[in-house]
């Protein structure tokens, strides 16, 4: 074995060339061959020297001092403009998983966003060792004064490049990441977004924005914009991959819906936030683009028979299908239903009463009544009473309601005009007309018919 006297590096004793640095070793080999100087007799063949002036002296000794200053300078320089070291460096911080340090010892082109993880993430993908050995080999062409070649993963990856120092003496080697440069399509107008820490404003639905070069690898990204209705907001992350043209459109979730509109009124002005958009309900039937937020209101304005503005309730975007209610109009609505109900329960009523009658069966109408409510009893008698009436019949002929109308306590007002023939073995046959006011009542949820009274009866013999 032996060792190179200029960068110190072992090599086999049968190298003619050191492995690291390429120096020659046949000047030495023929020093150590060369037949050693004939020594018999030094002293008689030596003529006598001169004293040397001591002037000489200091000037080999400064002169000693520098070539020796020189190649330890050489030594020095040869070790820290080695390439190896640098690829030696790398294992080093990649296998102790040092991000950080890992990626110091590469190139990063100006503006480029690199992060650590993201570089030390792609590298894992790409295999440490194959690429160690990638750059190894690299580094050997140079060397040899021969072209290095760029590394691609799918793309463009790592470009190697010597680099001169120290006047031209010395060749360093720089590795450089070769970055993807980023872009993406506007969704909105207005829009201010963020990338991996960069910052563009995108103008243009549908604009091509270049939001710069990054190494690939997962970034997180935001925007805001005004919205032409509403704020509209979002983020997330988005992976990078390498493309072979070293270019990629970014294609994220704008989180984007459509909600749609109806109401009471539908001429009505909408707003939202407080902010009129100056277009009716009819208009703004569909809202894109949109988002669900709980923090966002709309209502509708609009203006009664007086010219007085009537507000609806306000709701928030939380669901696809918004509908903005005018109080006035909802009550007049529910309480048209609530009165259609208390019709039904008369015309129920009025046909249960009829089979009652019929069959002298109180159970067919004792459920309109409250139990043991003085109403109940007195029908329950008039419809037991019928059991002695010889040869009774009836003929219902009309049950009008003539009008519904809601009380102070909650209770409802029913009018209604009944016709019907009633004759017997004792009576007359005769015709009643009679008007009758009905009070129901709503007992959690239940309706019960607490008094019929009776307005005016007029009788006709027929």
């Amino acid at each position: 074995m032996k060792f190179c006297t200029d960068c110190g590096k072992p090599n086999p004793e049968e190298a003619e060339f050191c492995t690291n640095c390429g120096k020659s070793f046949r000047a030495e080999d023929q020093l150590q061959s060369s037949p050693p100087p004939n020594r018999t007799n030094p002293v008689a063949n030596q003529k006598p020297r001169k004293p040397m002036k001591k002037r000489s002296k200091v000037m080999w000794i400064i002169s000693g001092i520098l070539v020796i200053a020189l190649i330890s300078t050489h030594l020095i320089l040869s070790s820290i403009y080695d390439p190896m070291k640098k690829i030696d460096a790398m294992n080093t911080a990649y296998n102790s998983q040092d991000k950080e340090a890992f990626l110091q010892e590469f190139n990063v082109k100006k503006g480029t966003v690199a992060g650590a993880d993201n570089f030390y993430s792609l590298v894992s993908r790409y295999g440490w060792s194959e690429l160690r050995n990638q750059l190894t080999y690299e580094v050997e062409k140079i060397k040899n004064k021969e072209p290095a070649d760029l590394i691609y993963q799918i793309g463009e990856f790592i470009s190697i490049t010597k680099k001169p120092v120290v006047l031209g003496l010395y060749q360093d080697v720089n590795f450089t990441i070769l970055p993807t440069t980023v872009s993406i399509e506007s969704r909105l107008d207005d829009t201010t977004f963020h990338f991996g820490g960069k910052e563009v404003v995108l103008k243009r639905e549908e604009d091509v924005v270049v939001l710069g070069q990054f190494i690939p690898g997962e970034y997180e990204w935001s925007y805001e914009s005004t919205g032409e209705f509403m704020p509209l907001t979002g983020k997330g992350t988005y992976v990078v991959e390498p493309s072979e043209t070293n270019e990629r459109e970014i294609d994220i979730d704008w989180n984007l819906t459509s909600i749609y509109l109806d109401s009471d009124i539908v001429d009505a002005i909408v707003y939202i936030d407080g902010k009129s958009t100056k277009k009716s309900v009819t208009e703004l039937r569909e809202l894109f683009p949109a988002q669900f937020n709980k923090d966002v209101k709309i209502h509708a304005v609009s203006e009664d028979e007086e010219g007085n503005e009537i507000a609806s309730s306000e709701v928030v975007f939380d669901r696809e299908d918004l509908y903005l209610p005018f109080e006035h109009i909802q009550k007049e609505q529910q309480s048209a239903e609530v009165q259609e109900e208390v019709k039904q329960l008369y015309k129920d009523f009025r046909s249960d009463y009829a089979n009652a009658i019929y069959q002298i069966d109180f159970s067919y109408i004792e459920d309109y009544f409250k139990s043991g409510s003085k109403i109940r009893k007195d029908y329950a008698k008039f419809v037991s009473d019928h059991s002695t009436i010889a040869g009774y019949t009836y003929e219902f002929l009309v049950n009008d309601i003539t009008a519904v109308k809601e009380l102070e306590n909650g209770s409802f007002e029913l009018l209604s005009f009944e016709q019907f023939n009633y004759s017997s073995y004792d009576d007359d046959s005769l015709r009643y007309d009679r008007k009758k006011k009905y009070v129901i009542s709503n007992v959690n949820g239940e309706y019960f018919i607490d008094s019929i009274t009776d307005l005016e009866t007029k009788k006709t013999k027929y």
